[in-house]
C-alpha cells in the first residue's frame, strides 16, 4: 500500500477515508463471521476495531469534508451512503435475527458504535443531514443492486473470488498501512463526547485486532 501523501491536506484526507473504509469492509466481513458462530467476544473487538476505523476515516476536518469529500460523493450518486454497503447490509441483517444480550460486550461494543458513528457524523455536517436524508431517500429502504455497486465501485473495491491466504495478505496490507499512518501522525481531533477521545488515543490497537483475529481465525485452519 502506498504512503499517506503529504503537502496537501485534501489528498491526506481522501487517502485516509478510501483507506479507512477498505479497513472497514474487511472488518465487516470478519465480524460476519464472528456473528454466524455467535462469537460474541470477537463480534464486541471488531465493533471496537470498526469504531476505531470511524474515528481514522473521518479525522479530516469539517471544512476538507464540505469541500471535497462530501462533494466526491455527491458526484458518484446524489444520496450516496455507506449503509448500502453489501457487507454491512448482510451484519444489519444478522443482528435483526441475533440481538445481544443486555449488558453483554458484544451489545456494549455495539452502542459503542452507533454513539462513534452519530458523533463523527456530527462533526463533520455540524448542519444538515446525510446525503441518503437530503436526497430524500427512505432511510429504511433496501439499496438495489445499482447502489450497492456504486458502493464498490466508488471506495475501488473489486469483488472476486479470493483464497483465505490472498484475502488475509490483502487485508494485513491495508490494516498495516492505517496503523502505520495513525502512529506517524495520531488522530487526535476532539469530540464532545469524553468516552470517545479516550477511546481515540489506542486507535492503533483497536485496529489491529483486525489481523490477528483473521489471522486466528482464517489461517489457523489453512494452516492446521
Amino acid at each position: 500500500m502506498p504512503p499517506p501523501p503529504s503537502g496537501s491536506e485534501a489528498e491526506f484526507a481522501w487517502y485516509r477515508w478510501i483507506l479507512g473504509h477498505h479497513g472497514s469492509f474487511v472488518a465487516w466481513r470478519l465480524l460476519s463471521s464472528a456473528l454466524d458462530r455467535r462469537d460474541t467476544d470477537e463480534a464486541a473487538a471488531l465493533f471496537d476495531a470498526y469504531s476505531a476505523l470511524l474515528l481514522y476515516a473521518g479525522s479530516c476536518t469539517p471544512a476538507v469534508y464540505a469541500t471535497v469529500i462530501r462533494p466526491r460523493m455527491m458526484a458518484r450518486h446524489p444520496a450516496m451512503s455507506g449503509t448500502w454497503a453489501r457487507d454491512y447490509r448482510h451484519i444489519t441483517a444478522q443482528l435483526s435475527e441475533f440481538v445481544p444480550e443486555s449488558g453483554s460486550t458484544l451489545k456494549e461494543a455495539l452502542k459503542f458504535n452507533r454513539l462513534v458513528h452519530m458523533t463523527v457524523a456530527h462533526r463533520l455536517v455540524p448542519i444538515g443531514k446525510s446525503l441518503l436524508r437530503d436526497a430524500g431517500h427512505d432511510v429504511h429502504e433496501a439499496p438495489t443492486e445499482e447502489e450497492q455497486e456504486i458502493v464498490d465501485d466508488f471506495f475501488l473495491m473489486d469483488r472476486a473470488p479470493n483464497c483465505v491466504a490472498g484475502f488475509v495478505a490483502a487485508l494485513r496490507a491495508r490494516i498495516s498501512a492505517i496503523i502505520a499512518d495513525a502512529r506517524l501522525n495520531p488522530v487526535t481531533e476532539i469530540y464532545d463526547r469524553q468516552v470517545v477521545n479516550r477511546f481515540q488515543e489506542d486507535l492503533p490497537e483497536h485496529i489491529s485486532r483486525v489481523v490477528s483475529i483473521a489471522e486466528a481465525t482464517l489461517l489457523e485452519g489453512v494452516n492446521a
